[in-house]
């Protein structure tokens, strides 16, 4: 019989070796040991042996009654479980047929219509932004690409220089995932200006007091996604952005979505540029368009509008 904790360890540790990324790793083991401690405390089950999926929906009926989780909260902490129990039949702790998880279900997520910015508002975010100095047109380009590529935060600061090509940027996602992210001609005009200016602020350090991180800040460094909250709250209220909108750098990619969709891009290649596994998560964004917008789109992709009849 082999202990949930030590399990716990050794998942760690092979969480670590196929190069999850820190907070990741965190977040599971803080799930996991949350949910140890509920079958210890509660179901008096120690070993991973023991474990039936009573168990299981005994612990998800717990996190609802504590009412303080919404669905998509809990759902998060089955899909975590899900993973742990695949790790332990991959390394043979437990058949598959024994899988505790195997038949348990996530729960019905409220269907929430994302609003965003519009292109007004997003239009004065940018323009509100001087080019006076490095820091000034270092963040210009910083929303410009929030907003024109739909990269999360963390990609964004994540960028190193050899991940800049001439017409694209290589971007290194969530679970380890790259994908290539287009350039288009007005982040380009604005890259250049940006390099230019990156190239003036630290031409006097020596190269290996230089990060290698495409973003710096003042001192050379790698630009941290608090920082980047900071500048795009900033502007936002300078420009009287409405008040039901929330200024985070993850509406901006909410804002890339729904202006690619009304644009017509289909699903599956939104999809491709989002960096999601499927196109279930992309297909949300849809839910935020207005019935005109869906009307027009239709409108503008008809099948029969290159047909001659």
């Amino acid at each position: 019989m082999v202990k949930i904790m030590e399990l716990l360890d050794d998942f760690k540790l092979n969480q670590q070796i196929q190069g999850r990324k820190p907070k990741y790793i965190e977040m599971c083991i803080w799930r996991l040991t949350r949910w140890y401690e509920f079958m210890r405390d509660e179901m008096k089950v120690e070993e991973v042996e023991n474990i039936q999926p009573i168990h299981i929906k005994k612990y998800i009926q717990h996190r609802q009654q504590l009412g303080n989780e919404k669905p998509i909260t809990i759902n998060n902490n089955i899909a975590t479980l899900k993973v742990f129990f695949n790790y332990l039949i991959d390394e043979e702790f437990i058949d598959e047929l024994a899988n505790p998880m195997r038949r348990i279900k996530s729960l019905k997520e409220e269907k929430r219509v994302i609003v965003t910015f519009n292109d007004s508002e997003v239009r004065r975010i940018i323009n509100d932004v001087q080019e006076e100095t490095y820091s000034n047109i270092r963040d210009k380009l910083i929303l410009i690409m929030l907003f024109d590529t739909g990269i999360r935060v963390s990609e964004l600061c994540g960028i190193k220089n050899k991940d800049i090509a001439a017409r694209n940027i290589l971007i290194h996602g969530k679970g380890s995932k790259q994908r290539l992210v287009y350039i288009s001609k007005t982040m380009r005009k604005y890259m250049r200006k940006f390099e230019e200016a990156k190239q003036e602020r630290f031409k006097h350090k020596k190269p290996e007091e230089v990060e290698d991180y495409y973003f710096l800040d003042q001192y050379a460094m790698q630009l941290h996604r608090s920082r980047i909250n900071k500048i795009l709250k900033e502007h936002c209220n300078n420009v009287g952005v409405r008040e039901e909108i929330r200024c985070s750098p993850h509406n901006c990619r909410h804002y890339f979505a729904q202006k690619q969709l009304r644009n017509g891009i289909d699903v599956y290649s939104l999809s491709r540029l989002l960096g999601h596994f499927d196109t279930q998560m992309t297909a949300k964004y849809l839910r935020g368009l207005e019935q005109d917008s869906i009307l027009e789109i239709g409108r503008l992709h008809s099948p029969l509008n290159d047909t001659k009849i």
